[in-house]
């Protein structure tokens, strides 16, 4: 997978995968915000909420049991140190009321088996490199 992020103004950025594209942006208070989108940060949230809803919806699609119901929510909890980040992520699943209760350990394994989910687990090997473009000779 290969994705590409670029300015839109102020902060904000659009970000384009595949053939999908979304903004982000900060609230209208930090510098530069102007809310035209969530922030990346409250998108990860969003992420590992929407893979674990994936995985227990398709765990349930799988065995025919309505997903009408089927919620997920995520509080998430941000810290400064030791750096800007995620200090507590909790994540709840709501099953619908028809889900076979011999069910929710199989789901809660389904969850768990989600890659963003994982990922935060077991963190990944990030590369950071920067180049910068070379200045257009003068006319």
């Amino acid at each position: 997978m290969k994705l590409s992020i670029e300015s839109v103004g102020g902060v904000a950025s659009r970000v384009r995968l595949g053939n999908h594209e979304m903004i982000f942006d900060q609230p209208a208070t930090p510098p530069g915000g102007e809310d035209r989108g969530p922030s990346p940060l409250d998108v990860m949230a969003a992420t590992v909420g929407a893979c674990a809803h994936y995985f227990a919806a398709a765990y349930l699609n799988a065995r025919k049991v309505s997903v009408e119901g089927l919620r997920v929510e995520v509080e998430a909890e941000k810290v400064r140190e030791p750096q800007p980040r995620f200090g507590r992520l909790a994540i709840r699943v709501v099953l619908p009321a028809a889900v076979p209760e011999q069910y929710r350990v199989q789901i809660e394994r389904a969850v768990r088996n989600c890659p963003a989910y994982g990922t935060l687990l077991h963190p990944p090997e990030v590369e950071l490199t920067f180049e910068q473009k070379a200045h257009a000779p003068a006319a």
